[in-house]
């Protein structure tokens, strides 16, 4: 019997199969990204380096509002904490972003194991507003990365790829 870590990347496994065979991960759901969001949520927790180097880059490339809604990012409450976000920016009436940025640094399997909950992933998914999701590093992979509309090797990537370069675009015109 597969224990330990092991039987955490069985599970994962698992849920992974059951979702792509009810269709989450299908190209044909994915939101466009906007290409120039005015306002951008950042779902993530407050302190840290995440927050700042996302808000770093976006204002290197093109400085737009940007919302934060903190959350935890790790612990039993991270899930829950993380739906409510996204939840209550798709319920703002006014000021709703543009677009979302799910982000959390690098972590061990069990560090990360919040963006791989099923309510989390059905939230990501259901959400009206397009989602980047930025968990970890490179080698990071969660189940959220899987649904949203688009995957951010880091928040800073995230960044990146909400925003055009505003230098670029003046140079153009």
């Amino acid at each position: 019997e597969v224990a330990g870590e092991g039987a955490l990347l069985k599970m994962l496994e698992d849920r992974k199969k059951k979702l792509l065979a009810e269709g989450l991960f299908k190209q044909e759901h994915k939101k466009q990204i906007p290409y120039l969001p005015q306002r951008i949520g950042v779902i993530t927790s407050p302190t840290g380096a995440v927050i700042k180097d996302i808000l770093h880059r976006l204002s290197d490339r093109f400085p737009s509002h940007v919302y934060l809604w903190p959350v935890s990012v790790q612990g039993v409450d991270a899930a829950d904490s993380i739906i409510n976000a996204i939840e209550g920016f798709n319920k703002l009436k006014s000021s709703k972003p543009d677009i979302l940025i799910v982000a959390r640094g690098g972590g061990s399997t069990e560090d990360l194991m919040a963006f791989n909950d099923e309510n989390l992933v059905t939230s990501v998914f259901e959400s009206k507003i397009p989602i980047i999701s930025a968990i970890g590093h490179e080698t990071d992979t969660t189940i959220i990365d899987l649904v949203s509309d688009l995957r951010a090797s880091t928040p800073t990537a995230a960044a990146e790829k909400a925003t055009p370069v505003r230098f670029e675009l003046i140079e153009k015109i």
